[in-house]
This record gives structure tokens, C-alpha cells and sequence, in this order.
């Protein structure tokens, strides 16, 4: 297989996807058949580790589809591009006029292309909870600004909604879209550290572009938030309040949501320093010391362990990041790996280079099970293969070793023979559907990265939303 095949392949899908989205003003339906490109009218099962109330039946839902925007707008074309501009002209205008000013879009909710409203797939109550599920990166909040400035100061407004009731400040990372209130407090209080790093991304970016005393005010506490609550590692808990008999979350550190939040930190940093000098420096200043934990962490590289949770009084590892096959609440070597160079490039620490070699390394060691895949029915979702483009291609793009590219290029051909036997690539394998919550846009960015590379006429940048 060569790039020209992988761009056939790519474009195909795209070409399809967007004849699909004439029928809804221009979005993407979460959920096809990848022969025909229709939208799916009957929910599918879902596949092992996968929710339902993640899912985005008959609606489209923009965090899903960022990697495939960026995509589109990377290979240049006009039709593409101005697809993806109709996509997000029309996202920003007709639904985003909610309650609260937060989205439909994430985890738990999306737009419901049939009934043209807040969907919600988490409540059988109907109330549709706003959760971020990815960072959402400055060039699409530049888009959407473009389209419709209102929506940006809005949405930074309802990120309010995110603190809980009660004494002192509390945040969940659950908030109601569509009610104008904050949730109560409950036994856990799921303020997991990555999404405050969102929130901090979400809220520099209007406040940049409109200097609002209320808006750095929500900056700041949201910037001290997890401070005072790192350990003397600078590692931090999966969330600060947790049931002793919870036993995964309970005295946990999580050291890649440590990362995600310096990472966005730092990016938030770069963005506020014209206008606060001073807060960007105490950013940078904490994102080093979160950084230094997620390297202090009993990972062991060479050995191929990598952390996902260890206990924050002895250091004891309680999981370990899996290679292939992702469930929900277990993510993949490969998605810390590329959150570690995106680190890296912002940082040059060399410990977060080798951590992201060695998990390359660990991928050499065990490839793409194609074998399981077609022998014992193996479900890998879309976007594991993804990631692990992307951490070839990224490790190639930094390193200027060519074995890299070699890899990509033979996981490639694997790739397309499981995922792309229809014109859609399928959410995951042995499944008949596409499906976006699956991540089919991070192989689809991934697959054209890695030949952008290698044909090295032109380059898709790296996607770094997935921390």
C-alpha cells in the first residue's frame, strides 16, 4: 500500500461523509452504515467497554469530529474546507443558544439532527449533562468565534455551572446544559484533573479576546484549584473526594491526567502572557511541578509498564495502561505517549521524549493483533489504531528516525484491510457501523498524517486533544 492508496481511501470517506451531511445543515451523523453513508435509525449494540450514555444516536456530536475537521482542513481542498466551515457556521449558530451558554457535545450529550435540539444519552429524565470529553483546541475556538463571537463568552459563562453547591469551591466535571443550576454534591466529587486543564484552555481563550473581570476571575480559580492538593511528587488523585470503598479511585494518583493538566497549562500560558504576565508564570510554574510527577511516577519504560493508577501514600501500582483494545475508563499506552512529545515540544524534557520512545517500542513488540482481530472476533476501537499513527508519525517527525515511518506504513496496510473493507472505515473491528465515539476521526487523521509525512509535500499537523 502506498500514500496514494491511503489518500483514496481517506478522501472517499470524507467525500461521503459530507454528501451525508447535506441532509443536516452540514453536520456530521455520529452513527452510518460505511457502505451507503446513511444514518444509522436503529441504535447498534454496543461493543465490549463501550456506554451507551456515550453515545450519539441520530444526533452529531463536534468533539467526535474535530480530528476529521482538522483533517479536512489540512488537505486543503476546497470542497472540504468548505464543508467543514458549513459544519461549524452551522454548529455555532443553531446550537449552541442553550440555557447555560455550555454545548451539546462531548460525553453525555449531542445535536439531535432529527428532533433539531440538546440530545441527551445519558439520562433517561432527559436532562442533558455537559461533559467535555477532549481538549478542544484553539484553532476551533477561533473558527467558531469566526461564525459566532457571542458563543464563545457564553460558553466560558457556563463553565460556572461546573462548580457544585456547597462550601468552599467544588467542581464536577458533569454540568446540566439546559438548566441553570449546579449539580449537588455527592459521594465522589468526579473533579478529575484533566478537565480543569480543559476548563483553563476554554477559559484563556475568552479572555483574550474580551478582557472580562469575571471570566480571569474563574482563570485563576480554576488555575489554583488542584494546587494545593498534589502530593510531594506533584502527582494528583484521580479526583479529591472519593468513598474509602471505591476502590479504583479511593488515595489513587493519576499520573497521565497530571500530565493532561500541565499540558494545557502550559498552552494557556503561551496564549494569556501579552495580557497576564503574572498568572502565565505561575501556569508554567505549576505545570512543571505536575509534569515532574507524572515522570516521578513507578513507571517502568524499559520494562514496558506503563502507569495508569498507583496509590498516592506508597506508590504502589494499582493499574497499568493497556496496548490495544480500550474500554471506557482504560485508555492506551499510545495516547499518553503522544501527550507526552505534544509535552515535550513544548518543554524539551528529554525524560518525557524517552518515555514516548519506549511506549513506540513497546507497539514494535506487540503489533496490531490482525491475527485475534479475525480469528476470535477482537473488538480495537478505531481511534486505539489511530493513536498509534499518530505516535509513529510523531516520533518520526521528532526524531528523523525513518524505522518510524516504515512502522506506520506497515500498520497501515492492516489498518485499512480491518477498518476499511466500505467506504467509511467501521468504529471498531468486527463491528458493521461507523461510528464516531469510537474515534474512526483519529484513524482518518492519523492514516493522512502519516502519509503527509511520507510523501513530505506537505504536513497534517499532530492532533493533541486526546489528554
Amino acid at each position: 500500500m502506498d500514500t496514494i492508496e491511503i489518500f483514496r481511501r481517506i478522501q472517499d470517506a470524507i467525500d461521503k461523509i459530507i454528501e451525508t451531511s447535506e441532509l443536516y445543515g452540514g453536520l456530521f451523523p455520529s452513527i452510518l452504515d460505511p457502505q451507503t453513508g446513511k444514518m444509522f435509525l436503529n441504535r447498534p449494540p454496543k461493543i465490549t467497554g463501550q456506554r451507551n450514555g456515550d453515545r450519539s444516536h441520530l444526533g452529531s456530536n463536534l468533539i467526535h469530529d474535530e480530528p476529521l475537521l482538522q483533517t479536512m482542513y489540512a488537505l486543503g481542498r476546497p470542497k472540504y474546507i468548505e464543508a467543514a466551515d458549513k459544519y461549524l457556521s452551522y454548529f455555532s449558530l443553531h446550537c449552541t443558544k442553550t440555557s447555560t451558554g455550555l454545548f451539546p457535545w462531548g460525553e453525555h450529550s449531542f445535536w439531535h439532527l432529527i428532533e433539531k435540539c440538546v440530545g441527551c444519552s445519558r439520562n433517561s429524565n432527559g436532562y442533558a449533562i455537559h461533559d467535555h470529553l477532549r481538549h478542544v483546541p484553539f484553532w476551533l475556538w477561533d473558527k467558531l468565534r469566526k461564525f459566532n463571537p457571542d458563543c464563545i463568552q457564553n460558553f466560558a459563562d457556563g463553565l460556572s455551572f461546573h462548580w457544585t453547591k456547597g462550601s468552599g469551591y467544588e467542581y464536577i466535571r458533569h454540568a446540566n446544559i439546559e438548566i441553570r443550576s449546579q449539580l449537588e454534591r455527592g459521594a465522589r466529587s468526579c473533579d478529575f484533573p484533566r478537565h480543569s486543564g480543559f476548563y483553563i484552555c476554554d477559559l484563556a481563550y475568552a479572555y483574550v479576546h474580551m478582557q472580562r473581570t469575571e471570566i480571569f476571575d474563574q482563570l485563576c480559580l480554576m488555575t489554583e484549584y488542584w494546587w494545593n492538593k498534589r502530593d510531594e511528587l506533584g502527582l494528583l488523585l484521580i479526583e479529591s473526594r472519593s468513598p474509602k470503598d471505591s476502590e479504583r479511585f479511593f488515595a489513587n494518583n493519576t499520573p497521565s491526567q497530571t500530565l493532561s493538566l500541565g499540558a494545557s497549562l502550559l498552552e494557556s500560558a503561551d496564549l494569556i502572557k501579552p495580557f497576564e504576565n503574572d498568572l502565565a508564570l505561575k501556569m508554567q510554574s505549576y505545570a512543571y511541578e505536575y509534569i515532574s510527577g507524572f515522570l516521578a511516577a513507578p513507571h517502568e519504560p524499559l520494562n514496558r509498564k506503563f502507569v495508569s493508577l498507583c496509590q498516592r501514600e506508597t506508590q504502589k501500582v494499582i493499574e497499568l495502561m493497556i496496548t490495544w483494545g480500550s474500554i471506557y475508563g482504560a485508555s492506551t499506552v499510545s495516547g499518553t505517549a503522544v501527550l507526552c512529545i505534544n509535552v515535550w515540544r513544548l518543554t524539551q524534557n528529554k525524560e518525557l521524549l524517552k518515555w514516548a520512545l519506549a511506549a513506540g517500542e513497546s507497539y514494535l513488540e506487540e503489533p496490531f493483533p490482525i491475527d485475534k482481530i479475525k480469528t476470535k472476533g477482537l473488538q480495537i476501537p478505531a481511534m486505539d489504531s489511530g493513536l498509534v499513527l499518530a505516535l509513529f508519525s510523531d516520533l518520526y517527525d521528532v526524531t528523523g528516525e525513518s524505522g518510524w515511518l516504515a512502522a506506520g506504513m506497515d500498520l497501515a496496510v492492516d489498518i485499512c484491510d480491518v477498518y476499511f473493507e466500505n467506504t467509511l472505515p467501521i468504529g471498531a473491528s468486527n463491528i458493521n457501523w461507523y461510528e464516531s465515539q469510537l474515534g474512526p476521526a483519529f484513524l482518518i487523521h492519523g492514516l493522512a498524517r502519516l502519509a503527509s509525512l511520507v510523501q513530505d509535500d506537505f504536513i497534517i499537523e499532530p492532533n493533541y486533544t486526546l489528554r
